[in-house]
């Protein structure tokens, strides 16, 4: 009678091990994520909003929405991340989120603020539409060398990076990912997306020649606008990319 005792109370701590331990792996198997929706002021959803998830250290993840304005960026490591979006005609917006383990998934919608039409105008300007900043820079600047369509279906290189061998001062290494790691004067340069930062990222993770319609190359500090200089390095480059979609 004792033995079956035992037995019978050995039996209950296997079987609430056996549940602590499902539990527990339900936990783990919850790998994070955040989604949402883009939406303007009268909550219809925006499509084409470009999204950036950042964090120090780490490439950037992009992500553009379709015709139903949502997002998701899947497979999460914990700890604190940036997202934010923009959009031709509305004011972008960023959000921070602190991520968890088993945290599963994280609704994140954001609404954004159109622009006025007097402005939008102006940004927009006839064909040149959001490419306006290109050809300004293009107009005005003798330290960065340009790419325009043009020059980019002429050439039609297999990654985007490869247009940089005309640069002076441009290394390219094969890169353990996509494409080639670029170098300008030593320094890894700033990548940025239609004025959005992607930090940590190389050129041809996040933009395919296809779909680039300008690209400018800044080989050191000198004759970047003080808004694209990166302010933990002042004396690197930056690459800034131009979406032929946005």
């Amino acid at each position: 009678m004792r033995m079956r005792g035992i037995l019978f109370f050995l039996g209950c701590v296997t079987a609430e091990s056996a549940t602590i331990g499902f539990a527990q792996t339900a936990v783990e198997n919850k790998t994070p994520s955040i989604s949402g929706v883009v939406r303007d002021a009268g909550d219809n959803p925006i499509a084409d909003a470009q999204l950036s998830l950042s964090r120090p250290g780490e490439p950037a993840r992009l992500f553009r929405t379709g015709v139903d304005g949502k997002y998701s960026f899947a497979g999460i490591a914990p700890g604190e991340v940036q997202i934010s979006v923009r959009r031709l005609g509305y004011r972008g917006s960023s959000k921070s989120v602190e991520v968890t383990p088993g945290s599963g998934e994280t609704s994140l919608d954001f609404q954004l603020a159109e622009i006025p039409s007097d402005v939008a105008d102006v940004i927009v300007e006839a064909s040149k539409g959001h490419l306006q900043e290109f050809y300004e820079h293009k107009a005005n600047s003798a330290f960065a060398k340009f790419f325009e369509r043009k020059d980019i279906e002429k050439r039609n290189p297999t990654y985007l990076s490869e247009l940089l061998r005309t640069v002076a001062g441009a290394s390219l290494y094969a890169s353990e990912r996509t494409g080639n790691r670029i170098m300008l004067r030593d320094c890894k340069p700033m990548v940025w997306i239609d004025g959005m930062r992607a930090p940590g990222a190389e050129l041809d993770e996040v933009a395919r020649p296809m779909d680039v319609a300008g690209m400018e190359v800044y080989p050191s500090a000198a004759g970047l606008p003080p808004q694209y200089q990166d302010r933990n390095n002042r004396m690197c480059g930056a690459i800034m990319v131009w979406t032929r979609n946005q």
